[in-house]
């Protein structure tokens, strides 16, 4: 999706595009937004992009902006400098930094700095650091975590902080991890026979 500033020959009022400095939509509905500041509550909205975006019970398909705001909404996918949730759901994140508050769940997060507070997130790939507190991962690879009553099922780190227990033990990985290449083997050259 191009900017507010990088607009194409697609741009199309009449099928529901709307540009402008700024764009609140309440109880509506869009297809692709284009503004420097976009509010959207109890409605939704196929494509945003802007600089700044808070989306109140709504929703969007694909968000690209500095700064995006979530009050019990959601997103499929979103792009961002600074991402803050609250309440809400969100498919995948790639951003600067993202900060999940309680009751929300994302399925995938990309982001150099992630917080996460009483939430529930399957896979975090944070750069620089990750935090959870009162928060539960399931494969988490960051240079430095930082736990707080929380559970990861995986986590890949050069430094863990916090209240850590490991659930699998390195013998018990290194067995694990000869089972699974025995398996892949057997069944990838069970395939090549196969044909």
């Amino acid at each position: 999706m191009k900017g507010a500033n990088d607009m194409d020959d697609s741009f199309d009022p009449q099928a529901g595009d709307l540009r402008a400095e700024t764009v609140n939509i309440r109880e509506g509905g869009a297809r692709n937004v284009y503004a420097g500041t976009v509010a959207i509550a109890l409605g939704g909205v196929r494509n945003v992009s802007a600089e700044n975006v808070i989306i109140k019970q709504g929703g969007a398909q694909n968000v690209e902006a500095q700064a995006i705001t979530f009050k019990q909404g959601g997103a499929v996918q979103v792009t961002a400098g600074l991402v803050d949730l609250a309440a809400s759901g969100v498919g995948v994140i790639r951003a600067g930094e993202v900060r999940v508050g309680p009751g929300c769940n994302v399925v995938a997060t990309l982001a150099d700095k992630v917080t996460i507070e009483e939430s529930l997130a399957p896979a975090i790939i944070a750069r620089q650091e990750a935090r959870l507190d009162q928060s539960a991962a399931g494969v988490l690879v960051s240079n430095r975590v930082t736990l707080s009553n929380s559970a990861v099922m995986i986590a890949v780190a050069d430094t863990v902080e916090g209240d850590v227990r490991v659930q699998v033990k390195p013998q018990v990985a290194a067995v694990f991890g000869a089972a699974f290449g025995t398996a892949l083997a057997v069944t990838l050259l069970w395939g090549r026979r196969s044909r």
